[in-house]
């Protein structure tokens, strides 16, 4: 399940395991629960993955899930579930803006610039 490009390419580095495996076949989804969504699109053409829809893949069964965030209704999802952190800052704590809905930084904006426009708000 993709996040955010960053988790997408986590979860790329954990598939190795299974390697060229005829057995397993790989489908990817995005919960749509990122913040940081932007460039999604392009890394699942850019490497060429079989992707369906989460409306999709919630009707769905799978022998496993595995996700590299804990964003979105994993629990939905028709699976035993592996979860491993993505990175680096995995565990930063992100505040929500109320008056945006967005959680943290916002889309590609530094804290810096979103401190100014709440400020500016005032």
């Amino acid at each position: 399940m993709i996040h955010n490009v960053t988790s997408a390419t986590r979860l790329l580095d954990l598939l190795t395991a299974f390697g060229d495996d005829p057995r397993v076949r790989v489908v990817f989804t995005c919960t749509g629960s990122s913040a940081f969504d932007k460039g999604i699109a392009e890394f699942i053409a850019e490497h060429d993955l079989f992707f369906i829809p989460w409306e999709a893949a919630l009707r769905e069964r799978f022998d496993l899930a595995v996700s590299t965030s804990r964003g979105g209704e994993l629990e939905k999802i028709s699976a035993p579930l592996v979860s491993a952190p993505h990175g680096a800052g995995y565990n930063k704590k992100l505040s929500k803006n109320p008056e945006s809905g967005i959680r943290g930084r916002g889309r590609g904006r530094g804290i810096r610039a979103v401190r100014r426009m709440a400020a500016a708000r005032r």
